[in-house]
């Protein structure tokens, strides 16, 4: 992959960014950038989704899908693609020209919020160009080989080294710089330099040369010389986001200091806010229509649906007299109350009139807490039984599961294809098998209703929750 375009300065068609995802979440990310923000360019790679465009504050954070979204500086192949000593390779690719990082960083300015902006003045950008000035006429003499002794030493004592995979802290607010010329910007001592923090994610073949700390190091040693820019690890001005790893490489800087996933209106957390939209947004939901969660937990699923779909009823059952309490605070939060309503009861006899909702959402229980364990695997049936019940005819149902689980439900149950025909769901992890061990177990659920042909089977979507592999599974009911 040779280097992006990116590494060269401003873009026609306005500014690059990227967004980070879950694995398997790309899709719905890319959707979004579609649907929400007709991005230009748009492309994917494992963890990240790369567009362009002209956007403000306001549009990005539309994005409900995308766990960070980042003001790219620089993307290319990986470092193992450049020739010679690989630690003047990775100073070379991060740095690269140094007037970049000063009009990307300006750009960056635009993007933060007044309240907690801390910016450059006009005095000490002047400063800043005239060191980088000086900077240029000597960047040759500086390209010798160097080791990871020599470069952590050029830290003082006091300062730690830099830390890798680290969150951004919010700086203290300042008041409004007077020599703004038109942006935002916030009074800074020009005799301080920018302070700034790396996060550095490295994987792949470059980790058996050096670890992401060692590289985080190197970079902010980097930054320091050409720079004159400070580390601060604790209220950093900016953050320098850099991941390396076998397909690619990339600088940016985070736009929002805080994930897109922490949302504001959500007060207990359950599932993730952006699997909880993904699974939303699969099941089709229009106005005017009812849908049901029928083990609800704290409501996170509702809570992403009916911020997203204000023109529908939403109905959240559980079992749990605690959980409702969480998710009912949840929902005041959120300021849905008119529109999302809550009720104790069990799914395995669900309190709602038959073919009476157009959606059923539901996650079913899995992970440390709750794994793919005898019980569940037969309850799920009764389950599905429930909630095939609910449903009207044209409804669809999205269910959260394990990979454990789906293949115990693509190996024991039928479901319609779209060709009328009943079949048995292609999996998507042979190694979820189940053993020997749970042939009772499958003798127990055989006398159970074992096909589910009211049920059209429309797709299986693999997502990774952190430590947990799990599948989106989407049915509709036509019959």
């Amino acid at each position: 992959m040779a280097e992006d375009s990116t590494s060269r300065g401003l873009r026609p068609h306005g500014y690059s960014f990227f967004c980070t995802a879950g694995r398997g979440m790309e899709r719905f990310v890319m959707d979004e950038l579609s649907s929400k923000l007709s991005a230009d360019q748009i492309e994917c790679m494992p963890g990240k989704v790369f567009f362009q465009g002209n956007y403000d504050l306001c549009s990005l954070r539309k994005m409900k899908s995308a766990e960070r979204i980042f003001l790219l500086l620089r993307k290319g192949p990986p470092l193992t693609e450049y020739k010679g000593n690989a630690l003047f390779s990775l100073r070379k690719f991060v740095i690269g020209d140094s007037h970049l990082w000063l009009d990307t960083l300006q750009i960056w300015k635009q993007f933060q919020e007044p309240s907690a902006q801390r910016g450059i003045s006009h005095t000490q950008e002047k400063s800043l160009k005239r060191k980088l000035d000086d900077n240029s006429s000597t960047e040759s003499k500086t390209c010798k080989k160097e080791t990871i002794v020599n470069e952590a030493h050029l830290y003082s004592e006091e300062q730690a080294p830099m830390e890798a995979n680290t969150q951004l802290l919010p700086p203290k607010p300042s008041v409004r710089d007077a020599e703004d010329t038109g942006h935002p910007l916030f009074e800074h001592d020009i005799s301080e330099p920018v302070a700034f923090r790396v996060s550095c994610r490295c994987s792949g073949v470059l980790t058996k040369k050096m670890t992401a700390q060692d590289i985080g190091r190197i970079i902010g040693v980097a930054l320091s010389q050409q720079f004159g820019w400070k580390p601060d690890l604790r209220r950093p001005m900016l953050e320098v986001f850099v991941h390396l790893n076998d397909m690619y490489s990339v600088v940016g800087f985070p736009i929002l200091r805080q994930p897109l996933a922490s949302r504001d209106y959500i007060q207990s957390t359950g599932l993730r806010a952006t699997t909880a939209w993904a699974m939303a947004s699969l099941a089709e939901i229009s106005t005017a229509q009812y849908v049901l969660d029928p083990m609800c937990g704290v409501g996170t699923i509702l809570l992403e649906a009916a911020m997203e779909w204000p023109h529908a009823t939403f109905l959240g059952i559980d079992k749990s007299e605690s959980q409702l309490k969480h998710a009912l605070n949840n929902v005041k939060k959120a300021g849905v109350m008119n529109r999302v309503a809550l009720l104790q009861g069990s799914v395995l006899g669900l309190p709602v009139l038959s073919e009476s909702m157009d959606v059923v959402i539901s996650d079913i229980p899995f992970g440390k807490k709750f794994t793919c364990s005898k019980d569940m695997k037969e309850l799920l049936p009764d389950i599905i039984q429930q909630m095939e019940r609910v449903l009207r005819i044209g409804g669809v149902l999205v269910l959260l599961l394990s990979q454990k689980l789906h293949y115990h439900l693509k190996t024991n149950f039928n479901f319609k294809s779209n060709e009328n025909k009943t079949l048995q769901i292609d999996g998507l992890d042979s190694s979820c098998q189940c053993s020997s061990k749970d042939s009772k177990a499958k003798e127990q659920i055989a006398m159970k209703h074992l096909d589910f042909t009211s049920l059209t089977y429309i797709e299986s979507h693999s997502i990774s929750l952190g430590v947990t592999e799990a599948v989106f599974f989407k049915c509709k009911k036509t019959s």
